[in-house]
């Protein structure tokens, strides 16, 4: 019964202890932004995916190309039943095609996306802010209709980007 008796002593000093630490602790509660775009841009390997983009252009167009009088004969009604033939074949194969560029498009943004969340993170930390939004998506959204010009850190992300 007597060391009962200590314990509880004890444990209530080890709560009170321990949430005097927890509330001595600085908690961020500062809310920034950053231009999400400007920031994968500026980074040194988007090279790589702006080439990809150009890989896949070069392949996209001839097939739209083919395709746009193809849709105008269509909506004006005089297609042949070959020509609409053509029309399925062409816009499977635009599909498919725009499928494994956006898959290696995604494949070389990876690497940079990532680098830019721990960036993201370790600048958001050292200025004390709990959140980071994307500026765009937060515009678009309505989920921000205003934030004050200190709270972007674009451009400390972009300085800390590996050159």
């Amino acid at each position: 019964m007597k060391r009962f008796s200590l314990f509880v002593p004890m444990l209530a000093g080890l709560l009170l202890s321990s949430l005097l630490v927890a509330q001595d602790r600085s908690v961020a509660s500062r809310i920034g932004y950053l231009d999400a775009r400007t920031v994968v841009e500026a980074h040194p390997q988007f090279v790589r995916v702006k080439e990809v983009q150009a890989r896949a252009e070069a392949e996209l167009k001839p097939l739209r190309d083919q395709i746009q009088p193809l849709e105008a004969r269509i909506r004006a009604g005089s297609v042949t039943a070959q020509e609409q033939q053509n029309y399925r074949v062409l816009t499977q194969s635009l599909q498919e095609t725009g499928r494994k560029w956006s898959d290696q498009q995604n494949a070389a943004l990876r690497p940079i996306t990532e680098e830019i969340d721990q960036l993201v993170r370790k600048v958001a930390q050292e200025q004390g802010f709990a959140i980071v939004l994307d500026q765009e998506v937060a515009a678009s959204s309505g989920l921000v209709v205003y934030a004050a010009e200190e709270l972007d850190i674009t451009q400390a992300i972009v300085r800390a980007l590996p050159r």
